[in-house]
């Protein structure tokens, strides 16, 4: 499972789900193509953002202007948990930002460590979940997961809760504990993907006493907290749109017709940035091997062709949607 971030569905170019081509060879071809330029200036954009307002808002609380220090990481907390699965993560995870698959690979490893995520767990599920969507084996998106008043509050501040059972589940399978229930079937002991759950919970608990440790060593508790803490700060953004890509969806009766199963919602320039344009969520299910930066391009091909089922026009009616749907009133 060293490689798994290829084309899900759609690597033809076709991805008709019974529905007839999405799309010729030639356009395929073309949206599919690698920018390494662009991807190297979008990616130096995003830590040109965080090190800016890091580096500002430690010399802020460094001269005492404590809550303007914390009043500069608001931006920066929001934006973190974006570099993971939620956002560019995701995207490197599937080899199609940059030409080169290796550099693919190390960056979704280095961000999935940034963000507290085990890579070794998501390399297994995440193309069960792009195989059949909401179906058997599926155990990414869960259209039926609601939130409480108060997980609701966490995610508007800072959640503890998911922080504590985050370590909790890093801690067991770095130890080597055997997973339960419905995990135990994609990781049974001794298998190449339970050492590989194993070894990535153990990379990512190294790598964030490494940055912690590195922080404290240069004398700036501050930035190990700021760092440290984001992917669990202000998540509300990262949250609800994860949530609009299937809440309240259904599998599709047939294999590769995502359009019962997934949701699009067109965002605005800087949300869909810095979300790595998985807002076009209906156009990544079919060909998850098109860069996010050539997905609006295709989303507009989609719109023309009425490919959509689901579309939300707007961050904020999207979560009026979810609102509508009981997202905030269920358990979690």
């Amino acid at each position: 499972m060293a490689d798994t971030g290829g084309e899900a569905t759609g690597g033809d170019g076709t991805g008709d789900g019974g529905a007839g081509p999405l799309l010729d060879r030639e356009t395929y071809r073309r949206l599919s193509t690698r920018r390494d330029g662009l991807a190297a200036l979008l990616l130096a954009i995003r830590v040109a953002f965080h090190v800016a307002l890091l580096t500002t808002a430690d010399l802020l609380f460094v001269h005492g202007q404590v809550l303007a220090a914390i009043a500069l990481l608001i931006p920066h907390v929001m934006a973190w948990s974006f570099l993971g699965w939620a956002g560019i993560g995701h995207e490197l995870y599937h080899r199609s930002v940059f030409s080169s698959r290796r550099l693919n690979l190390a960056l979704f490893r280095l961000f999935s460590i940034l963000t507290w995520s085990n890579y070794g767990y998501f390399e297994v599920t995440h193309p069960a979940h792009h195989r059949n969507t909401l179906g058997d084996g599926d155990l990414e998106a869960n259209p039926h997961a609601r939130l409480t008043i108060l997980g609701t509050l966490a995610l508007l501040t800072v959640d503890v809760g998911t922080l504590w059972r985050r370590l909790q589940i890093l801690a067991l399978n770095a130890a080597g504990a055997e997973p339960r229930g419905a995990l135990a079937r994609l990781f049974p002991p001794g298998s190449a993907e339970f050492i590989q759950l194993r070894d990535g919970a153990r990379a990512v608990l190294a790598g964030q006493a490494l940055l912690i440790g590195v922080c404290l060593a240069f004398g700036s508790p501050f930035l190990a907290l700021a760092i440290s803490l984001a992917p669990f700060c202000l998540t509300f953004p990262t949250k609800t749109l994860s949530a609009l890509q299937h809440f309240g969806l259904t599998a599709g009766e047939t294999p590769g017709d995502y359009a019962a199963s997934t949701r699009t919602v067109v965002l605005d320039p800087v949300t869909s940035f810095f979300y790595a344009d998985m807002n076009y969520h209906l156009e990544h299910h079919h060909f998850p091997a098109i860069p996010h930066y050539h997905l609006r391009a295709l989303h507009g091909l989609f719109r023309d062709a009425g490919r959509h089922r689901h579309l939300e026009v707007g961050y904020w009616n999207g979560v009026k949607l979810l609102a509508r749907e009981g997202f905030f009133t269920g358990g979690r």
